[in-house]
């Protein structure tokens, strides 16, 4: 009875949802699909209910589990969503992530019924909700600040992901090669931020992608979301954070000793400890005041010349840092028998393979089930 009644009525949401996951307008979906426009439009806006028949199609076209058209709306996206995007990000790609980012938030609260997950330990420096430029020597002691209270002292952190899940935000990892989307973030319910970043970025450059987000969430995150619709006020967010994300991750108490030459071989040696690409050194040292700007360029024409801009040495050989929260808390409910990987996907009702997307557990985890297909014998 139960049952019947969750899945008794069409939520419209979820099918405007599942639509922008793929990428796709009520013009594409109606020549995939062969349904009206209209007839489309209606069912988004609740003013008609598709028959089964209908929900079939655009399930299998939308990739999504017929069950995920009935499933009631717990995680509202109308939080703003910090994007770390190139300039040629369309709104469309925009849309992709930041329903993958509502999906993150469906499956922690899923997985937060039974585990206790880290205390929440991320501090907000600026609690304004409208947006007044922060001088960047404030960025820079706000980054110290950040750095005290979490005890890391000055050195190189060895590694960000862990770090930030381990202070309660939510990380996990997206292809996104074809939407142009670096990074993204939310701060959801009760303050938890979610990080989802893209899988096709070097170790080094991930790593600032992070710690960009990190700097929404100390600096921007009481912001109203009317802030962000204002172009000059967004570029001017997005540069806040990247001066957050420089400092945090090379403070100039340490690093800033430790540059003694314009050579590409002292950066990369730099560039091993720190973790952090050879470009982003070189910008944080002119912005120190230990590279003029003459040396600046220098270094960045010496990387295009030697076609080191798009790919730096170590780029192969710093390890990537990959999210293991989730992927340890799907593991623990399924070895501790409280669920099984079936019930993990009917009472989602996401795409199998989107759910060890999220979770970072291996490919086809969730296609099968171990324990259905052994049989239990004993010897006579």
């Amino acid at each position: 009875m139960e049952a019947n009644k969750r899945f008794s009525q069409f939520v419209p949401a979820r099918l405007v949802a599942a639509r922008e996951a793929q990428g796709l307008t009520l013009t594409d979906l109606e020549e995939i699909v062969g349904i009206s426009h209209q007839s489309i439009s209606n069912y988004e806006k609740g003013k008609k209910s598709p028959s089964y028949e209908t929900l079939d199609k655009l399930s299998s076209t939308l990739a999504v589990p017929v069950t995920y058209f009935y499933k009631p709306i717990a995680v509202e996206n109308n939080s703003v969503v910090f994007f770390r995007s190139k300039s040629m990000a369309t709104q469309k790609s925009k849309n992709v992530h930041a329903n993958k980012v509502v999906n993150m938030q469906e499956i922690y609260n899923y997985l937060d019924q039974y585990l206790n997950f880290p205390a929440l330990d991320i501090p907000r420096f600026i609690e304004r909700e409208n947006y007044i430029p922060t001088d960047f020597n404030d960025i820079d002691h706000m980054a110290s600040d950040l750095r005290k209270h979490w005890g890391l002292g000055a050195g190189p952190i060895s590694n960000m992901v862990l770090l930030l899940e381990k202070k309660g935000a939510v990380v996990s990892r997206s292809p996104s090669t074809t939407y142009s989307i670096d990074a993204c973030s939310i701060i959801g319910e009760g303050g938890r931020p979610f990080i989802l970043l893209s899988d096709d970025k070097t170790s080094a450059r991930s790593r600032f992608d992070i710690a960009h987000e990190l700097g929404h969430i100390v600096l921007h995150s009481k912001l109203k979301k009317t802030e962000f619709n204002k172009k000059e006020v967004y570029k001017l967010i997005e540069k806040e954070a990247n001066r957050f994300a420089s400092s945090f991750l090379l403070p100039s108490s340490s690093f800033g000793t430790e540059v003694v030459s314009t050579s590409i071989d002292h950066l990369i040696s730099l560039k091993n400890r720190w973790k952090v690409s050879i470009q982003m050194m070189a910008y944080t040292a002119n912005a120190l005041g230990v590279f003029s700007d003459y040396q600046h360029i220098y270094i960045r024409q010496k990387l295009a010349k030697d076609n080191m801009l798009k790919s730096e040495p170590l780029d192969k050989e710093l390890p990537f840092e990959e999210p293991s929260m989730l992927k340890q808390a799907v593991e623990a409910i399924v070895e501790n028998r409280l669920k099984t990987k079936q019930d993990f996907v009917s009472d989602l009702c996401l795409p199998r393979q989107l759910i060890e997307e999220i979770t970072n557990v291996r490919p086809g985890y969730f296609h099968n089930d171990d324990t259905g297909k052994v049989i239990q014998l004993t010897f006579r």
